[in-house]
């Protein structure tokens, strides 16, 4: 699959399909992934982040499972006294979360990456972190050999990214002003 632009959404082989406004996910408990956050779920939870120019990196791993959901803020620090561990940078966030779910790297084509976010929320002519942060992710994705399986990517919207590990799936709602939302579930 070739990467797109960090505007355009990248679609696996699978077509979307629009799901019910009101459906929700199957049952377990609902962890919320707040800016700077990865979390972990097992085979009945939930994870969920709300983004915007921030991305979303989540790993759904059927057979270890577990789910991963990294909420990240910014591609990579910027000087040393920044190198911590955890989901702020996206640089940190991709190899944070593979130990946090404790994947070996034999098990790297068994995970599913799927990324959102990165909305152009805050751009402007020398900065435009969205993007930044799409192109950080497929680098650190690809320096693990990891493939983006879906990913809706750029615009300037925010949207809703919500794992379901019990059905080892996902769904990502944009958030429009408009008040209209476009709802993409996969399984």
């Amino acid at each position: 699959m070739t990467a797109p632009h960090a505007n355009q959404a990248c679609l696996d082989d699978k077509p979307a399909r629009d799901a019910l406004a009101g459906e929700a996910l199957a049952g377990g408990e609902l962890l919320q992934v707040g800016i700077g956050q990865l979390k972990v779920a097992g085979r009945a939870g939930q994870l969920q982040a709300v983004l915007g120019s921030c991305i979303g990196i989540a790993f759904i791993w059927e057979k270890g499972g577990r789910c991963g959901l990294a909420h990240c803020l910014l591609p990579e620090p910027r000087g040393a006294c920044d190198a911590a561990t955890g989901a702020r940078y996206v640089s940190q966030a991709v190899p944070s979360l593979l130990r946090l779910m404790g994947a070996r790297q034999a098990d790297y084509p068994d995970i599913t990456v799927v990324l959102a976010g990165g909305a152009s929320m805050l751009c402007s002519k020398r900065l435009c972190v969205g993007q930044e942060n799409a192109a950080a992710a497929r680098k650190y994705l690809g320096q693990c050999g990891l493939e983006v399986r879906y990913c809706e990517l750029g615009g300037r919207h925010g949207r809703q990214l919500l794992i379901d590990c019990a059905r080892h799936s996902y769904i990502i709602k944009d958030i429009t002003p408009s008040r209209q939302e476009a709802i993409h579930e996969h399984h």
